[in-house]
């Protein structure tokens, strides 16, 4: 067996959408281990994948409250097929809906598409709560008290700081 050396012009890069083999790199090497320690990773028991698939199916178009939770959602890859979920477009939702989308979870949506959306929205963190400031911006609570901004009035950008406050202090 003749081994490959990383300066060879057929070892250049991977071929198509196929990840990196043990083979793709000298015997021996450290890059050729952590190749053959990641595909024994990615295989389970049985020849099964070693991780669940959680993508959004294809005829469940997810639904979000606000773009903070659209831009976390494509954050998050599948492990099995490496891909991040790709939003269309974010459009308003009322208050009354954003309220009932979580409820909605189990009445709604598949099996598939609660294993996507857990994966992004863990349940000891989700559903957070809305916090209105008195300047229009709202923040989302989880439960761990962190605070993330998932609003801010369009008017706030308009405004100096100080015409800002004497507006906010004039309500």
């Amino acid at each position: 067996m003749i081994a490959k050396p990383l300066s060879s012009k057929k070892n250049a890069k991977s071929q198509g959408a196929t990840l990196p083999g043990p083979g793709d790199f000298p015997i021996g090497s450290v890059q050729s281990r952590a190749a053959a320690r990641l595909r024994l990773q990615r295989v389970g028991a049985g020849g099964e994948p070693a991780f669940d698939c959680f993508c959004f199916p294809e005829d469940e178009r997810p639904s979000f409250g606000f773009l903070i939770e659209v831009e976390i959602a494509s954050e998050v890859l599948c492990p099995v097929h490496n891909n991040e979920f790709t939003p269309l477009f974010h459009l308003y939702i009322a208050k009354r809906f954003r309220e009932q989308l979580w409820n909605d979870l189990w009445t709604h949506h598949s099996e598939q598409y609660r294993k996507a959306w857990f994966a992004r929205f863990p349940p000891e963190l989700w559903p957070a709560v809305e916090e209105e400031t008195e300047c229009g911006s709202i923040f989302l609570k989880l439960k761990d008290g962190s605070r993330l901004l998932a609003y801010e009035p369009a008017w706030r950008d308009s405004y100096t700081e100080i015409e800002r406050n004497r507006f906010v202090l004039s309500d």
